[in-house]
């Protein structure tokens, strides 16, 4: 695969074991149909169901769209490509492909925080007897777009650089050297900064701060919901952030090489294997997580979609037919 005039230097990993290839296009399919599968569930249950209607369910989705584009982008071109031992779509398309599976991986990160921060700050709110507008959440929505959008056109212009990943069968985001200069570097730690260290950091502190809000002062019936919803979402998000380390791994494996010594190290290949796998696994844990925690996602995922509560226990159904929300 020629993608770029020195080859040697951008697709260091060309030789990588075929059957690895072969194993690691099978899981991408595997993992992006089934992810798509639920996704797109959960998008036609918002679209039909009103029992999903809690202003925190905006930010749900959020969520699953970052997910649904993940699975979108994954399996048909990253799977595909990985069966045939190479890319097949061409230097312009794997240059978008980078694009977008940059997008889409900060997205979920910015998402996943932004949703343990409601969660917080709903609680804060609820000590203070306040509520939230709802062009809060639009907010919200917006600073996700817009900070996955900042943080992968960069290396479209040089800030930073799209190549081969260490497979040689996809596009991804190439950590630079000391020797890459300063526009990479600069770009570089920054993205790690921003879109890693610190929304992680905010978000095992901003559960902490909701887990304790919760506990002393949520007592209604509809207040109980909230807290079952809250668990769901911190537990997704622990999970979610596990699916990610042999990502981070892998990067960091490369990165720190590079930084301290100036040359590129060869990655294990169960490493290079498993870590998209895991990335693409993750797409399908926040409708699981809402299937299994989130009683009123789960009522309207398994098919209460009209009205219909034959699933639901009386007292529960006729709580969901007086629910203003």
């Amino acid at each position: 695969m020629q993608l770029f005039d020195n080859n040697d230097d951008e697709c260091a990993w060309y030789f990588f074991d075929s059957s690895y290839k072969t194993l690691l296009g099978a899981c991408l399919i595997i993992f992006g149909v089934f992810g798509v599968l639920l996704n797109a569930w959960l998008y036609v249950t918002f679209i039909h169901s009103h029992l999903v209607a809690f202003k925190s369910h905006v930010l749900v989705l959020n969520l699953c769209s970052a997910s649904l584009g993940r699975n979108l982008l994954g399996f048909p071109f990253a799977g595909s490509s990985a069966l045939a031992k190479r890319w097949l779509f061409g230097p312009a398309c794997c240059q978008l492909f980078a694009f977008l599976n940059q997008f889409f991986g900060v997205f979920q990160m910015i998402a996943l925080f932004a949703l343990v921060l409601e969660r917080y700050l709903l609680a804060k709110h609820y000590k203070r007897e306040k509520t939230i507008y709802f062009r809060y959440y639009w907010t919200l929505i917006g600073v996700c777009w817009t900070v996955a959008v900042v943080f992968a056109t960069p290396p479209l212009f040089g800030y930073g650089a799209y190549s081969c990943d260490v497979t040689a069968t996809v596009c991804t985001f190439v950590w630079p050297s000391l020797k890459s200069g300063a526009r990479e570097l600069g770009f570089s730690v920054p993205y790690v900064i921003i879109c890693g260290v610190l929304p992680i950091v905010g978000i095992f502190f901003f559960m902490g701060k909701a887990i304790r809000l919760e506990t002393i002062y949520y007592r209604s019936e509809r207040q109980k919901e909230e807290k079952r919803l809250t668990k769901c979402v911190h537990a997704l998000c622990v999970t979610t952030l596990a699916l990610w380390i042999p990502a981070a791994l892998l990067a960091g494996w490369q990165w720190f090489p590079l930084l301290l010594f100036g040359y590129r190290p060869h990655v294990p290949q169960v490493l290079a294997l498993f870590a998209p796998i895991a990335a693409e696994a993750a797409t399908s844990v926040p409708v699981l997580y809402y299937l299994s925690a989130d009683e009123r996602i789960r009522a309207a995922l398994m098919g209460r979609m009209k009205k219909n509560y034959a699933l639901l226990d009386p007292e529960q159904a006729r709580l969901y037919r007086r629910s203003p929300y």
